[in-house]
């Protein structure tokens, strides 16, 4: 069995600006577990461990959507956490923008994974980018960022143009998770205004 969910890859120039964010931000927090900017990636549907012979089968399904999803572009803005401020768990960073393709980008995900037996999400779906995760002194870490103010900064942290979305293998180890892409689906290019 295989660990495996979809997700889509930041720009590199995302994923600089995260990284530089995390050292700010390392200045003023406490000690917490921050994701490597390398493994920064938006989850659209985590599927858990499946079958290694699914694969194939989860591509047949999912590779249809490409034809009929349009790119398109979101903003990456804001800091946030969960589940709330006075004891965070995970620190974040949401999106702005066309949100909405991204949700009917989600949905039609879901609804050709449901016949393979992968139900649909009963929590609505909430983008974010993962930045750290607080496993400990929840309390204080939250004392931090009430003080430090960054929650409330409004910070435009790029654009994010999602043309495809990807498959990719989750293995956990003492350094964190590492992610192996399996396959790809593109996404119908966008056919420019004249």
């Amino acid at each position: 069995m295989i660990r495996v969910f979809l997700g889509a890859e930041l720009s590199c120039a995302v994923r600089d600006t995260l990284s530089s964010l995390q050292q700010q931000l390392k200045k003023t927090l406490p000690p917490i577990n921050w994701v490597r900017p390398e493994s920064i990636h938006l989850t659209l549907k985590f599927l858990g461990y499946v079958d290694p012979s699914i694969i194939f089968k989860l591509f047949s399904v999912l590779e249809p959507i490409g034809k009929k999803q349009h790119d398109f572009s979101i903003d990456v803005h804001g800091l946030g956490v969960f589940p709330q401020v006075k004891h965070p768990r995970i620190l974040w960073v949401g999106f702005t923008g066309n949100t909405q393709a991204l949700q009917e980008l989600v949905l039609e995900i879901e609804a050709a994974l449901e016949p393979l037996g992968f139900p649909a999400e009963e929590k609505s779906y909430h983008p974010h980018l993962t930045l750290a995760r607080i496993k400990r002194e929840n309390a204080t870490v939250g004392a931090a960022l009430m003080e430090s103010g960054v929650l409330g900064n409004d910070q435009h942290l790029g654009s994010l143009t999602i043309d495809r979305f990807t498959l990719f293998q989750s293995d956990l180890d003492s350094s964190g998770a590492r992610y192996t892409p399996l396959t790809t689906v593109l996404l119908s290019q966008q056919t420019p205004e004249l």
